[in-house]
């Protein structure tokens, strides 16, 4: 019989079973299925507490999670989302529609601080999962995003901002937020 290369029973490395590799800035995911069971029941929790700023090492199933959110995979779904968004706002809205998906003004208000943030996920630096848990919710939590509630003037723009700020390190001097006046 053929031996497959590669096969799930075999490791590439010599560590042993109960060792996690290393992700983004030194957390460490869990090899068990049961933290990765548990993340698919509670994601959403999960990545706000992360954007909240808890500590990804701080629990098996935040360690998944942050792993999750700072993948190269997910940085491009989340580039592509915000280049789509940017798309939508520039069309004109459908006027037999009964619902507005996003808030177009937000969005062409906060057009330069989305540019910055998708020119961010481009980049080869690691994110930190705190701004893309940020991100993330920013897209997809409906009851909280000022990206589709009525909010004050250029609430998408600060998240915005601070969600691109909090990808990098903790280093905030390194940041400036302009004040808005």
């Amino acid at each position: 019989m053929p031996v497959i290369a590669n096969s799930p029973r075999t490791r590439r490395d010599d560590r042993p079973s109960g060792d996690s590799p290393r992700v983004g800035f030194g957390a460490a995911v869990p090899r068990s299925i049961f933290p990765r069971l548990r993340v698919a029941v509670g994601r959403r929790a999960l990545t706000r507490e992360l954007s909240e700023g808890v500590d990804p090492a701080s629990s098996p199933e935040r360690s998944v999670r942050a792993a999750q959110l700072t993948s190269r995979r997910t940085r491009r779904q989340l580039a592509r989302t915000l280049r789509r968004t940017i798309g939508e706002a520039h069309r004109p809205p459908m006027t037999r529609s009964r619902i507005v998906i996003i808030r177009r003004a937000a969005v062409l208000d906060a057009e330069d601080a989305l540019n910055v943030m998708i020119d961010r996920l481009g980049s080869p630096e690691p994110v930190r999962a705190e701004g893309m848990a940020i991100a993330e919710r920013i897209l997809t939590d409906a009851e909280w995003s000022p990206l589709y509630n009525s909010a004050e003037p250029g609430a998408l723009r600060r998240l915005v901002r601070i969600a691109t700020a909090a990808m990098g390190t903790r280093d905030w001097s390194a940041h400036e937020f302009p004040i808005a006046v």
